[in-house]
């Protein structure tokens, strides 16, 4: 079984959570409800965002080649470059989040993470768009079936593509 469509998903739950803690966290520390040092769960989060996006990634390269063999490399690189979008803005968003533990009056720097945060979650949303895909419409799951189930889904397929057609043509003889 492939590891990458389990992981995928700790970046993707971790990507859509930071932005709504960073921004609760910016409101109640500046509200004073939050000690300056709450920040710091700010920072673990987009850690465990970056660090969930790396593995993400590398799992996902584990799959390429064995994928390739059902889908196009063109539709499998379209989903590798947005993940590794994802892995950069993940970085990024935990080296920014950093700066908010270095002084108490940094507000503008917590609310910029968030803003950040939120704005991150468009191409986090792409490649899950991409990946789906990747599964839904190009079959990449098929890849990872026994050679054996493999040929028979193809068999299947070409039957039903034949009887689809069939079916078309029928309606052109009408």
């Amino acid at each position: 079984m492939p590891l990458h469509p389990v992981v995928v998903h700790f970046p993707i739950v971790l990507g859509i959570l930071l932005p709504l803690a960073a921004l609760a966290f910016w409101w109640a520390m500046k509200k004073g409800h939050l000690p300056f040092n709450a920040w710091v769960l700010i920072v673990v989060l987009a850690l465990g965002y970056g660090v969930s996006s790396y593995i993400a990634v590398e799992m996902g390269e584990e799959d390429e080649e064995k994928v390739e063999e059902v889908v196009s490399e063109k539709v499998i690189e379209e989903h590798e470059e947005a993940g590794e979008l994802i892995l950069w803005v993940s970085g990024s968003l935990f080296l920014f989040s950093l700066v908010g533990l270095y002084r108490k009056d940094l507000h503008a720097v917590r609310l910029g993470v968030a803003i950040l945060a939120l704005v991150a979650v468009v191409p986090l949303v792409d490649a899950g768009h991409t990946g789906g895909k990747l599964v839904y419409q190009y079959g990449a799951t098929n890849a990872h079936l026994p050679a054996k189930q493999q040929a028979k889904l193809e068999s299947g397929q070409s039957k039903f593509k034949r009887d689809a057609s069939d079916k078309d043509n029928d309606k052109d003889d009408d």
